[in-house]
């Protein structure tokens, strides 16, 4: 049946969602409810809430927040096209625990929630190919973790902040690799070393340098070699 004001959510989400992240339904009111009630007849277990906008939710109710395991589905985008997927757990109407969300045409991430957001250990597949499996915080790469970028065929494998690889190991697949900090996906103006398969060291540092032909300021990096080690 239909649900009052008084049988509403409590409160939307807290924070910002990450980017890309699907809104979920925190309005005054449910559409329907198929399950089990209370002697008020309020939900109060598991059943299937059918919210005002289309998206639906199969799980447990306590409260009128969604609690424990279940899934939400977004409704679709078009005919045809999923809106995204969350099957996993929940605290206090929010993503909250161990869960995967399936994101329309983004990806899709398994993993650790907190309060609505990727927080703590979790795997990112993209729909390009690429991946990164590694620490979230507040919905963005943050701690240790491995980036790998299927275009590149490489992998980013070390520290990131606030979504950004700053320091660690740029990786190919001959086994070669450059040790350094990173800035904007690039390595950072400043000292590091090319580490090749035969077990040679190049070391030299990046210089920033004005970027021909782009806007005024704009600069790139240029490599400057220096000591060469050679192993026997």
């Amino acid at each position: 049946g239909r649900f009052n004001r008084n049988m509403a959510a409590k409160a939307p989400a807290k924070g910002a969602p990450p980017a890309g992240e699907p809104e979920e339904d925190t309005g005054e009111s449910f559409g329907s409810w198929e399950g089990v009630r209370n002697e008020e007849s309020l939900p109060d277990g598991k059943g299937k809430a059918t919210y005002p906008n289309g998206d639906t939710f199969s799980g447990v109710i306590k409260n009128s927040y969604r609690e424990g395991k279940g899934s939400y589905v977004w409704k679709e985008l078009e005919e045809g096209k999923s809106g995204g997927v969350y099957d996993g757990e929940y605290e206090s109407n929010k993503k909250h625990g161990k869960g995967v969300m399936k994101y329309p045409d983004t990806g899709t991430y398994d993993g650790v929630w907190k309060e609505g957001l990727r927080s703590g250990q979790g795997t990112f597949k993209y729909p390009n190919g690429d991946w990164y499996k590694g620490s979230w915080h507040q919905g963005k790469k943050s701690g240790r973790g491995t980036y790998f970028s299927h275009s590149g065929a490489c992998w980013f494998m070390g520290t990131f902040q606030d979504g950004d690889f700053i320091d660690g190991e740029w990786k190919f697949k001959d086994s070669s690799c450059y040790k350094g900090l990173f800035k904007s996906g690039k390595p950072a103006p400043g000292e590091g070393m090319f580490v090749f398969p035969n077990g040679n060291v190049q070391k030299g540092k990046w210089v920033a340098t004005p970027l021909e032909g782009g806007e005024e300021g704009a600069t790139t990096v240029v490599w400057v070699a220096g000591e060469l080690s050679v192993t026997n």
